[in-house]
């Protein structure tokens, strides 16, 4: 990681810690049945590792007698209830503790999940956690920056006529697709999902809003013809529990997908990962065999520090380059767990146009935006790696799983040092 003034990371935000803490508060506004964990200590930064829902956890089906009494022992508050959110997975919601005191409520349930996980093993039950595109410092790593419209004459094509992506299916599951913007701009026509919430009849972008649009765009940069779908799940601060966004996702998989562009996670509880996840991957994509791949972001604390789902096995995690490709960009989580580096600081793709609000800057801000934005963070290398798949796809007809391989075997052939495998534009047509 390369720093300026004071130590800061060149180009980040001022403050991460009062960026972290207004991100974290946003959340907290949205989902009142939410915790951070740790919990913060009285007048410290409400900031995380992560977000939970309260007084849940969840376990595989199989296992939910043996959880059941694991956490029913002395000094435990026992199960309230159990519900099959999806298929082969069972969330508990734990009795309350008589106080109604929050933390205690808090206790309670790591106290549970640690007798759960001293009697029969790791991993055996977890939070259910809240899945955002802005856990903390992550996706994306700022907020966007004023680009203006003539950047909407510069088609943004980065392949070969051969790899088109046409008759491919990418899956964007994000925040939704702002209404007119197909309409806008030319290399967007075709694409189509469920309208973004956050971008207000009246020109007012409100948080994180345009965030699938501009995704959906950079797929369409790598892959001019695929068919885009953008999925409107993350209604609410950016945000939804992992349990319901696997539900999700298996109602994506009816779509028949060839890929799944993913631009979210979150840090788990002693880095076990999505138990959630771990289901779906066993059970609903795997139920897809080579058809479907799943691409996600890595995060951006900048650290190597596991990010879930990206970091599952099978799951292809996308680390972000800087604005020069030829490093990793300061925000970019990293590690032997990230599957591929692609560009994902500073590109300028298709966005919202009215005014935002600036959230994170020190000083209040406003811009007033022409339907393109310049923006960062590993949400959006992970579209580019998504689009080249896809691309590949297109020219070769090999399978999602085979040409996600060839891919991976191209970026690895060109490591970086001290950064790891790299992919770029353009490459992923075998005859580039």
């Amino acid at each position: 990681m390369t720093s300026a003034d004071e130590g800061r990371p060149a180009g980040a935000p001022e403050d991460l810690a009062h960026v972290q803490e207004v991100q974290a508060a946003y959340i907290l506004e949205h989902f009142p049945d939410a915790e951070l964990y740790p919990q913060p200590e009285p007048g410290a930064p409400r900031a995380g590792d992560f977000t939970y829902r309260r007084g849940h956890l969840v376990t595989r089906h199989e296992d939910l007698d043996r959880v059941t009494a694991a956490i029913s022992g002395p000094g435990l508050l026992g199960v309230s209830t159990v519900s099959q959110p999806v298929a082969g997975l069972a969330r508990i919601r734990l009795a309350s503790h008589p106080s109604n005191d929050p933390h205690a409520d808090h206790e309670a349930l790591f106290a549970a999940l640690d007798a759960a996980h001293d009697r029969l093993g790791p991993g055996i039950a977890a939070p259910d956690h809240l899945v955002s595109i802005t856990p903390g410092v992550a996706c994306p790593a700022t907020e966007p920056d004023y680009e203006p419209a003539r950047a909407a004459l510069r088609p943004p094509s980065s392949t070969k006529a051969c790899c088109t992506g046409d008759g491919i299916r990418v899956a964007v599951v994000d925040t939704g697709l702002v209404p007119d913007a197909p309409a806008v701009h030319s290399w967007l026509h075709g694409v189509t999902g469920d309208d973004d919430l956050d971008v207000a009849e009246g020109s007012l972008i409100h948080r994180y809003g345009g965030h699938g649009t501009f995704i959906a765009s950079i797929v369409r940069a790598m892959a001019p013809r695929a068919e885009v779908r953008v999925h409107r799940y993350f209604e609410k601060a950016g945000a939804i529990y992992e349990t319901d966004l696997v539900r999700a996702l298996e109602s994506v998989l009816a779509w028949e997908p060839d890929i799944i562009s993913l631009s979210a996670g979150t840090h788990t509880w002693r880095h076990h990962g999505l138990l959630s996840f771990q289901a779906f991957a066993d059970g609903a994509l795997r139920a897809r065999g080579d058809r479907t791949v799943l691409v996600a972001a890595a995060g951006n604390d900048g650290q190597d520090w596991k990010f879930s789902p990206a970091e599952l096995p099978g799951v292809i995690s996308v680390g972000a380059l800087n604005s020069e490709w030829d490093g990793r960009a300061w925000f970019s989580d990293y590690g032997e767990w990230v599957s591929v580096f692609a560009p994902g600081q500073d590109l300028v793709h298709a966005f919202a146009r009215g005014e935002y609000t600036y959230q994170e800057r020190p000083a209040p801000q406003r811009a007033m935006f022409e339907g393109m934005a310049r923006w960062s963070g590993t949400s959006f290398s992970t579209p580019v790696v998504a689009g080249l798949i896809a691309a590949r796809m297109s020219g070769t007809g090999e399978t999602a799983r085979a040409a996600a391989d060839a891919v991976l075997a191209v970026a690895r052939g060109q490591s970086v040092p001290e950064v790891g495998p790299v992919l770029l534009p353009g490459q992923g047509c075998p005859h580039a």
